[in-house]
């Protein structure tokens, strides 16, 4: 039994053996696949390292870039663009411009012809240096003779059309034509004058030789990128009413112009605001025709229409008919919009050239100068001084080689030209500063 058990022993073996060798071939098999497994993920791991050394290589290539333009937005921020420079522009105003037969007869000339550069010589200077000068023309300029400078007899105040020129000359850009004698000549009469205001490159504003609409009835100038609008209006046209198809010739302040002059016309008002408005102005200028003869106190109307028209966006008034200088002030309002702002309103700038002698007060006069600023910064335009020059008219008598001269009292005192004279002239200025205010007296 022993061979038996022996034989059983090596068939164990064998067993065991087989056993083992495929034991041993199966970890091999396993050891290959491993390998592969190892390889391949070696190989995937090599390529993933060369992606992200080639990306990181990539993104410091462009690092340098990003960082310069990340410097740059921060100088851009540090250091901004500078802002434009402040720029301001001048506006020059008087009050009534007229013409009585005295004034019209001084300027006949020995040819028989007209002139009045005689008369504005001495303030010539003044009136040319502003960047815009504007004044009522309160008279009409038919174009034919006879002249005249009376106010109750037809042809009502018609000056010799050579004043138009004049005026030109010495630095008129816009006249206001919205008053009390606009249509005393009748439509032709208001055409004529502002044919001939035009042809002379004087603005003629407040009437209208056709309907300006909703939209028209605005005069414009724009100086040193600071854009002015002008609208004018008046309180009537001596209780006249105005003519049948024609009732768009001058822009008016009441309804009843022709009778109270009580209700006013605020439709009307803000509709050539409004045409002002869509200028897209940093100024507008109101002109307004107002008030009483020889009165300095300011009517409860008066400051209802000063009150609408600031609030709804006018920044200057400038005011005339009282043919004395009224008071002016700078008015703080809240607009419509929400926005405070500082407007200015001269109730009346008096006679710049008229014959009133007989009347108190009536022959001193100012040009009223008013400087703006725009911000280069901000774009905002605002009244950045206000001053006044004392003028006054001088009469020599018809015998005089230049009968009436406009004198600025300060220059003209400043010599012994006028010496006979200078009595009045001090008590001129003295009366201005208390009827208007000292603070904006110049000086000059």
């Amino acid at each position: 039994m022993p061979g038996r058990e022996f034989d059983e022993y090596e068939r164990d073996e064998e067993m065991l053996e087989s056993r083992r060798l495929k034991r041993l071939e199966m970890k091999r098999k396993r050891k290959i696949q491993q390998r592969i497994v190892l390889g391949v993920a070696f190989l995937v791991l090599v390529v993933i390292i060369l992606l992200i050394v080639r990306g990181c290589s990539g993104r410091e290539e462009e690092k340098p870039q990003d960082t310069e333009q990340d410097n740059q937005q921060q100088e851009e921020v540090v250091t901004p663009p500078p802002a434009d420079p402040d720029v301001t522009a001048t506006l020059a105003a008087v009050g009534d411009i007229m013409a009585y037969q005295s004034q019209i007869d001084a300027a006949q000339q020995d040819d028989l012809t007209y002139n009045f550069k005689d008369a504005f010589s001495a303030v010539s200077a003044y009136t040319a240096s502003a960047d815009i000068t504007v004044g009522n023309l309160e008279l009409n300029m038919l174009g034919t003779t006879p002249y005249s400078g009376s106010p109750t007899t037809a042809p009502y105040f018609n000056a010799p059309e050579i004043l138009a020129q004049n005026l030109s000359d010495i630095g008129f850009d816009i006249l206001q034509t919205a008053n009390t004698y606009s249509i005393m000549n009748g439509i032709n009469g208001l055409s004529s004058t502002m044919r001939l205001l035009n042809e002379a490159g004087i603005d003629a504003v407040g009437t209208h030789t056709s309907d300006p609409g909703a939209t028209g009835g605005v005069i414009t100038r724009e100086v040193n990128g600071i854009k002015f609008a002008f609208i004018a209006f008046t309180k009537g046209v001596n209780n006249m009413t105005l003519p049948l198809n024609s009732e768009y010739c001058v822009d008016l302040l009441y309804t009843d112009y022709n009778t109270d002059y009580k209700i006013v016309d605020s439709t009307g008002i803000l509709e050539r605001v409004d045409a002002a408005k869509a200028t897209d102005p940093d100024v507008i200028v109101a002109m307004l025709h107002w008030g009483s003869e020889y009165e300095t106190s300011i009517s409860d109307t008066q400051k209802d229409i000063r009150d609408l028209l600031f609030k709804n966006g006018v920044d200057v008034i400038l005011g005339s008919h009282s043919h004395v200088v009224s008071p002016m002030e700078m008015v703080t309002v809240e607009t419509t919009e929400g926005e405070k702002k500082d407007c200015f309103v001269a109730y009346s700038l008096g006679n710049f050239f008229s014959d009133m002698s007989s009347k108190q007060y009536a022959m001193e006069s100012v040009i009223l100068n008013l400087e703006f600023t725009k911000s280069g910064e901000t774009g905002e335009t605002t009244i950045s001084n206000v001053n006044y020059t004392p003028l006054y008219i001088l009469d020599q008598g018809a015998d005089a080689d230049v009968r009436f001269q406009v004198l600025p009292i300060r220059t003209a005192l400043g010599t012994s030209l006028f010496d006979d004279y200078k009595t009045q002239m001090e008590e001129a200025i003295t009366h201005l500063k208390t009827n208007t205010n000292s603070l904006y007296d110049s000086g000059n």
